[in-house]
């Protein structure tokens, strides 16, 4: 009875850790410009990624982005992001900028595209591998 009941509650759990346990993690990669036309400032940039959990709930994850310079890590901005169906979305407003960020996490990969929410432009690509 006790192994039935302890099967069933990590039955219960499995699915709730799984939704946040692919993008859970530390990733390296790269960010890419993709409209230097309408961004001009916008700069190609090697990123890493730590993702952890937010709270107790399993849908919620911080995301601490940092750019790479001269070998060295620089803190850009951390966000929040909320799990949608198979992706990972943020969103943020500040004084003169409003932007979404998507991301797709699948077997060690993660693929994203940041849009100027404004226009509805691409403005980057992601691209970016789990560290083991």
């Amino acid at each position: 009875m006790m192994m039935l009941a302890a099967l069933v509650l990590s039955l219960m759990w499995a699915p709730a850790y799984a939704q946040d346990a692919d993008i859970v993690g530390s990733w390296r990669g790269t960010s890419i410009c993709v409209d230097k036309v309408n961004f001009p400032a916008c700069n190609d940039e090697q990123v890493i990624y730590d993702v952890r959990r937010k709270g107790s709930g399993r849908d919620t994850v911080t995301l601490r982005a940092d750019k790479v310079v001269n070998g060295v890590r620089e803190f850009m901005a951390e966000f929040d992001f909320h799990r949608a169906d198979s992706t990972w979305v943020a969103e943020y407003q500040g004084a003169r900028v409003r932007i979404q960020i998507v991301l797709r996490v699948r077997a060690g990969h993660m693929t994203g595209v940041l849009t100027d929410e404004p226009s509805g432009r691409r403005v980057r690509d992601l691209t970016l591998d789990r560290v083991p």
